[in-house]
């Protein structure tokens, strides 16, 4: 007679065991998903913090007809809207666009939006646009920029490069960029987009 072979029964699992086990492991998983919605959202808050602090961290370096040192951000984000107009000795557009800026800024400079002006002529010209200043003078503040250093500032604050004036820059009251304009603008409707902004 050959080999039998003999068939031993196997561990038996209780019932009740692998009910505990399934509970747990349901728990586990739910504890384990929260985990990481509250951790993706924690990440996201941070991203978010850490882009609308972007522009209002990025320094605009220009200076005062005295030659001291001022950062454009300093007069953006106060809970106003902000046009900056970019301009030039010897621009015609710009002078003709000037009397309606003007306007704008001492209409609303109290209330809902005011004008900062930059002169891109650089430090150069200092003593020349000293003496048209002088002659003709904004009522906006307008300030000089640094050759050196300006052309790079623009473009990292808004991916343009302005080689001729006008342009402009336009900011949210919190100090957010809103829109960045290298090219010849119709400055009525500029103004006009800037006052539908807070409802004018």
């Amino acid at each position: 007679m050959g080999d039998q072979i003999v068939r031993r029964p196997g561990p038996t699992i209780d019932a009740s065991k692998m009910s505990a086990i399934g509970i747990y492991m349901r728990k586990y998983t739910k504890v384990i998903s929260k985990l990481a919605a509250i951790f993706m959202l924690a990440s996201l808050f941070a991203f978010s913090s850490l882009h609308a602090n972007t522009s209002k961290n990025k320094e605009l370096l220009v200076s005062d007809f005295e030659e001291n040192r001022v950062d454009v951000k300093d007069y953006v984000g106060d809970g106003r809207w902000t046009v900056v107009m970019l301009w030039q000795l010897d621009c015609i557009p710009c002078e003709e666009q000037k009397p309606a800026v003007e306007a704008f800024h001492k209409k609303y400079k109290s209330s809902s939006a005011h004008v900062v002006g930059l002169v891109i002529d650089g430090h150069d010209y200092m003593p020349e646009i000293k003496a048209f200043v002088d002659k003709k003078p904004t009522a906006f503040p307008s300030y000089v920029v640094l050759g050196d250093v300006f052309n790079e500032q623009i473009e990292k604050e808004t991916g343009k490069l302005f080689p001729a004036a006008p342009g402009y820059l336009i900011y949210t009251p919190s100090g957010e960029l809103d829109k960045a304009i290298n090219s010849r603008v119709n400055i009525n409707d500029l103004i006009g987009y800037v006052e539908n902004k807070f409802g004018s």
